[in-house]
């Protein structure tokens, strides 16, 4: 399903999220629990102690949930991050939250499976992919951090080595089995929160001395619920023809299906639309649905229309990478647009 709407804002930032298995050579069971800080300190030394994708690897249900506030002296900033998966199910699931100033945006894509649900602030829709392939969230963020690292991205590490020599004040319950270990230095004031024996890290809350905040949380297990809703209103697919360029008095349209485009379309869910404007109303002049691949019309105005959809990966669907054409030569206001008739909507509206 598009995820265009999730990777809209350009904000610089490090979600590190995690888990962290205590190695057994340097914690045995009568010394994990309670854990000193001496013993802390040395997992914390190891660079690779905290990595999400080992966890992601071993649980079949993970959930990791990031939020990280900070404050200039301008404006306040919140930016929260949900990702979580069901690989029993086949279904993940990808939130973000961005609040800036007075400014908000609340998204979410739960997929899959080929429907797909869509959220907008607190309003669900639904989505379609015509070729669902369920990828691990966790390992298809992290390939695409590595592709765009500039990017929006909720990134997956955090670097235990910077926090290896803190003052730990370490409580615990042995019911619960439950560890929660308190560290301070200069510029932040560091809790973690650990379960069982050998100790897993499922909380991590850093305070920083200029009022910036992360906190993070790990599920596992019966604890992570990724569903699906029925019976939503269809949301069109999210695309839009690049700006045309006008040479010789023939206006072009042409360029790539971008890759923010991540669903698979039947071609005949599609339709090119060839636009005059007359008078502040839009009227189709020409037409082409997808599954008849080209054509060529003549506008009652008598000017001439070229519309081309080129399938590139020839998987005989509409996706990322092909390639669209429309040209013509009327000197009229005109527009293309995309009609999807499975949502029954311009592909430009949301």
């Amino acid at each position: 399903m598009d995820r265009a709407v999730l990777i809209a804002i350009i904000l610089v930032l490090s979600s590190p999220v995690g888990c962290l298995q205590v190695p057994t050579s340097s914690c045995e069971d009568s010394t994990c629990f309670p854990l000193n800080q001496d013993i802390l300190n040395e997992v914390l030394s190891d660079p690779e102690s905290f990595n999400v994708l080992n966890l992601a690897t071993s649980e079949s249900k993970l959930r990791v949930e990031s939020s990280t506030t900070y404050a200039t002296e301008t404006q306040q900033g919140e930016i929260t991050w949900v990702v979580a998966k069901d690989d029993n199910a086949q279904l993940r699931s990808i939130a973000m939250r961005l609040t800036l100033g007075t400014t908000s945006v609340d998204t979410e894509v739960i997929e899959g499976n080929s429907t797909t649900n869509v959220r907008l602030g607190n309003v669900w829709y639904e989505g379609r992919d015509a070729f669902p392939q369920y990828r691990d969230p966790f390992f298809d963020l992290s390939e695409q951090i590595q592709e765009n690292p500039d990017g929006t991205w909720p990134t997956f590490g955090f670097d235990t080595t910077s926090i290896s020599n803190f003052e730990w004040t370490i409580t615990s319950d042995f019911v619960s089995q439950q560890q929660i270990a308190t560290g301070t230095n200069d510029t932040q004031t560091v809790i973690l929160e650990m379960m069982g024996v050998p100790p897993r890290i499922i909380g991590i809350e850093v305070y920083g001395n200029d009022d910036s905040t992360f906190i993070l949380r790990v599920s596992t297990g019966d604890e992570v619920k990724v569903e699906l809703k029925d019976n939503l209103t269809r949301t069109p697919i999210q695309f839009s023809f690049a700006q045309p360029f006008v040479n010789n008095n023939i206006t072009y349209w042409s360029g790539y299906v971008p890759s923010t485009i991540t669903s698979e379309i039947i071609p005949s869910e599609l339709s090119f639309h060839g636009i005059v404007s007359e008078n502040g109303v839009d009227s189709t002049v020409a037409e082409l649905n997808l599954e008849n691949i080209s054509t060529n019309i003549t506008d009652f105005n008598d000017n001439w229309w070229y519309l081309l959809w080129w399938d590139y990966s020839g998987d005989g669907l509409f996706s990322a990478g092909d390639y669209y054409e429309i040209s013509t030569n009327s000197t009229n206001h005109v527009k293309a647009r995309v009609f999807d008739h499975w949502a029954n909507s311009w592909s430009d509206i949301s």
